[in-house]
């Protein structure tokens, strides 16, 4: 019995340390059909609990062979002084020989893109609005959006 709460308590820690340095992390993944309706967005929300150093991952999940090079976004941060930041980007999705960007396993593709690298957060909430841009009725084969706060 012993060894087997040992064993257990040793597998959490393992499990523990490896997200050691993630703060925060979100993923929406309903998205019905695999699609995004255009200007639709998805919300995130995260307070810290203290002052941190850290940086601001998109993380952008599609099906393999994504028929799309980029596709556009716009990212609003609400800061927890109030104040308002838009990041429009076009998130690359494929290098210039059409190759996938993303790590892929199998059919599942994952794309994180830093947002903000080494950003000094203040402590407080913060809210985090990702919203699709493309010109068309909806964005296809998506299987998620979301952020991480990583140190």
């Amino acid at each position: 019995m012993k060894i087997k709460i040992s064993l257990l308590l040793f597998i959490l820690f393992l499990l523990q340390s490896c997200n050691e340095g993630v703060i925060y992390r979100n993923f929406d993944s309903n998205f019905e059909n695999n699609r995004w309706s255009s200007n639709a967005s998805r919300t995130f929300s995260f307070a810290l609990e203290k002052e941190e150093n850290a940086n601001l991952v998109l993380h952008f999940g599609h099906i393999y062979d994504f028929q799309f090079d980029s596709i556009p976004l716009e990212i609003n941060i609400t800061y927890p002084d109030g104040n308002k930041e838009t990041i429009s980007l076009d998130l690359k999705i494929k290098n210039e020989k059409g190759e996938d960007m993303a790590d892929c396993s199998g059919d599942v593709c994952d794309l994180y893109y830093n947002l903000k690298n080494n950003f000094h957060f203040e402590k407080g909430t913060y809210e985090v609005v990702i919203t699709n841009k493309f010109n068309a009725a909806y964005l296809p084969n998506i299987l998620g959006v979301g952020i991480q706060v990583t140190k």
